[in-house]
């Protein structure tokens, strides 16, 4: 009795067999008892909504104001705004990130100070 995930498995064996490709042994598992709830799941609950939209506002302000806060340090500012971009998120920051970076700019015109490789970088 062959059903279709047997004529599937032969026939994709019989495929890479012709081009050349060592066929793998397939796993049969059973069908998982949670179903495809947890693929398809989404927060629908408008409580959840509006928890997870302030959580994001504390977190984004919680960000502006650690970048305020090394403001006066350049190398640890770049290394922040290294860290945000890295992660991501730094769309969420332009603005401050476009001043942060402007402000150490002109802190550095017109004087070369012997800096490192690394702090050049940033």
């Amino acid at each position: 009795m062959e059903d279709g995930m047997t004529t599937h498995n032969s026939a994709s064996h019989a495929v890479q067999k012709s081009i050349g490709v060592e066929a793998r042994p397939i796993a049969d598992f059973h069908p998982s008892v949670w179903g495809d709830y947890f693929l398809n799941y989404t927060a629908d609950d408008e409580e959840t909504k509006a928890f997870m939209a302030k959580h994001l506002q504390e977190l984004k302000e919680e960000v502006r104001k650690e970048l305020q806060a090394v403001a006066g340090k350049s190398l640890e500012l770049l290394n922040f705004i290294d860290a945000i971009q890295r992660l991501g998120v730094a769309y969420h920051f332009e603005e401050e990130i476009e001043d942060a970076l402007q402000k150490v700019f002109d802190s550095f015109k017109g004087q070369n100070p012997e800096m490192s490789l690394y702090y050049t970088s940033l």
